[in-house]
Formats: C-alpha cells, sequence, structure tokens
C-alpha cells in the first residue's frame, strides 16, 4: 500500500518532465511470493494503469547495490551518480527541486507544497513481519500470512483511519467469499479470488472499530492497510 500512495504522486511527476529527459523506471522487489510471478505482476501493471518500464528485481540485487533495504525508496541518478536519494513515502516536494536542479531548469512546479498523506504503517500478518493487535480463531500462522483453517474461521482487528484494505488471495482452485462485520454488525461480503489489494470498507469517520472478518478454509490474508 505505501507504495501504491507513493505511485500515484510519482504519476504526476512523468507527464510533466519526461520531455525534458527525465526517464522513471520502477524497482519491484517482490515483497511476498505470489509478487514474483509474471502473470500477477502483469495483472497488477493493467490495474494500476502503470506505463513506466518495470524492472524485476527477484534476488534483491538491485536495491541492495543501492543500499535500500525499505520501500518505497525514491532515487535520483545522473550519469550513474545518485543526485538525491529518500526512504519511504513523502518529499516530493524535494524530490522535484533536485528534478528541477539536475535538469537545470525553471518551471512552474507540481509540488507548491508537500502534498498530504496518510501515514498509517501496514499491518501484517505473517511470521516475518508479525503484528500483535489481532486475535484471531481457526486460523494458522505461515511465514507470510494467516490462512484460515476451517469453515467458520474468524479474525478481528481494530480500525485505522477511513479507508481499510487488505492482500489476500484464495488458495482454493475457486473464490472464497468472506462476510465482513464492523461492531459485529454485518456491513458486506467480499468475495476473493487472485493474490492482490482489496478494498474492504470505506469509513465515514477515523473512531478505531472492531472489524472482524468470517470466511471458510483456504483463505490468505497477507496484511491490512489504512488510510
Amino acid at each position: 500500500m505505501n507504495c501504491l500512495r507513493s505511485l500515484k504522486f510519482i504519476k504526476k511527476v512523468d507527464p510533466k518532465y519526461k520531455k525534458y529527459g527525465l526517464e522513471i523506471i520502477l524497482i519491484h522487489p517482490p515483497e511476498w511470493e505470489f509478487e514474483k510471478l509474471r502473470e500477477n505482476i502483469d495483472f497488477a501493471i493493467k490495474k494500476y494503469k502503470i506505463t513506466f518500464p518495470l524492472i524485476i528485481d527477484k534476488d534483491k540485487k538491485i536495491i541492495k547495490k543501492l543500499k535500500v533495504n525499505f520501500w518505497p525508496t525514491q532515487i535520483l541518478i545522473k550519469n550513474r551518480k545518485i543526485l538525491y536519494k529518500h526512504v519511504g513515502e513523502g518529499a516530493y516536494k524535494k524530490l522535484e527541486n533536485s528534478i528541477l536542479k539536475s535538469l537545470k531548469l525553471k518551471s512552474k512546479k507540481i509540488f507548491n507544497q508537500e502534498p498530504k498523506y496518510i501515514k498509517y504503517p501496514t499491518f501484517y500478518l505473517g511470521k516475518r513481519k508479525q503484528n500483535k493487535a489481532i486475535t484471531h480463531n481457526g486460523w494458522i500462522q505461515k511465514d507470510e500470512h494467516l490462512q484460515s483453517t476451517k469453515n467458520s474461521s474468524s479474525l478481528t482487528i481494530f480500525t485505522k483511519g477511513r479507508i481499510i484494505n487488505f492482500v489476500a488471495e484464495s488458495l482454493s482452485k475457486r473464490p472464497i467469499k468472506v462476510n465482513v462485520k464492523l461492531n459485529n454488525k454485518v456491513i458486506k461480503n467480499l468475495t476473493i479470488n487472485k493474490p492482490q489489494l482489496y478494498n474492504i470498507i470505506k469509513l465515514k469517520n477515523v473512531k478505531q472499530q472492531n472489524l472482524t472478518l468470517t470466511t471458510k478454509r483456504n483463505l490468505a490474508v497477507y496484511s491490512f492497510s489504512f488510510q
């Protein structure tokens, strides 16, 4: 989710400065195993309308060479020299200033002020990046995700922000239904199929609430993100 939020701002930079020689290239270091599969990468490129060249960094050799251990990271390179580097979201105004300086341009800016963006961290469910503030029944924890093992498996989290998303997939050959409750009240049903980011709910306020998902076996949930 952090990368998708960053992508929204990077997309604004490309059409303005491409004609002056700026070339944007996305480096994709897969966070989960399913992100290494070409079919899933192609699906995401189409879904999020990505038109930049994209390099799949399966073994993370490129980002290690660039000394990147967290993403998104924005790096401005000219003649093999790093002119600007920012780890994490934000600092888009500084990025644009560095682009203008490197291209020796005086132009009306896209970001006169630093854009506002949500700073809630992603909530991981696998053993590798485990978060504790979750209760679940009928799930087994794998390295990358929680996997439902019963036909009435449920998990509950406390919400943050107004928009709640999660990365999930059906491990069966067919779609899986997920019942969504907010404060014990059923609000909707989701259909989960291929691995991707799914929107769960858009709330009217940022008040913390209980969100419960109930499903059948063989659903994998990787993370929750909040906006």
